[in-house]
Parts: structure tokens; C-alpha cells; sequence
């Protein structure tokens, strides 16, 4: 499927869930894509495929969770403060268009 996107026309490959999270270990923590995931062809297959990533995704960080917040940003987004023996951690699902 084409779509026009910012003047030009590209092919766009389907509907993906996207998970931001901390990477690394240590010195070397950074925020960064953790995981690719799916190839959904409509965008509401997508959408509801992320909310059960953001419930069940077991996350880099923290080793050991002791529990969860999901809240939702948008309609395909949401932010998951995942909670540690001794820290919180974020991550984030999103459904993304790839392009590309």
C-alpha cells in the first residue's frame, strides 16, 4: 500500500508495536527501542495488541517486579511504571507505522 507522507509518496509495510525501555546495564543504561514486534495490516488489530503488550511485556528492568501502572497517552500509546525491589522503571508501547 502507498500513502503520501510529508510531500512524497512511500510504501507503507504495515502496523508494528514499538516497546521504549531502559537498555543496558549499569554505566551503560540508556532509554532506547527494546523490541519490534508484529505486523498487524490494520491499525485497530495493532491497537489492541499493544494493550495486552503493556499488561503482560516482561520488561529488562527492573529483575524482579513487584507490580504495575499502565496508563494510556493516546489511543495507541501507553506508558507502564513497572516497580522493583528497589526502583521504578518505565517502558512504552506504541503502534507505529513502518515506512520504510
Amino acid at each position: 500500500m502507498f500513502e503520501k507522507w510529508n510531500g512524497k509518496v512511500v510504501l507503507v509495510m504495515g502496523w508494528v508495536l514499538l516497546v521504549e525501555e531502559t537498555v543496558g546495564s549499569g554505566q551503560s543504561m540508556r532509554w532506547g527501542v527494546g523490541r519490534v514486534q508484529g505486523a498487524y495490516p490494520e491499525w485497530e488489530q495493532a491497537a489492541e495488541a499493544a494493550l495486552v503488550l503493556a499488561r503482560e511485556y516482561a520488561p529488562n528492568h527492573p529483575w524482579s517486579e513487584s507490580g504495575r501502572q499502565i496508563y494510556r497517552t493516546s489511543e495507541s500509546a501507553y506508558l507502564v511504571d513497572v516497580q522493583g525491589a528497589t526502583a521504578t522503571f518505565p517502558f512504552r508501547v506504541s503502534v507505529a507505522q513502518r515506512v520504510e
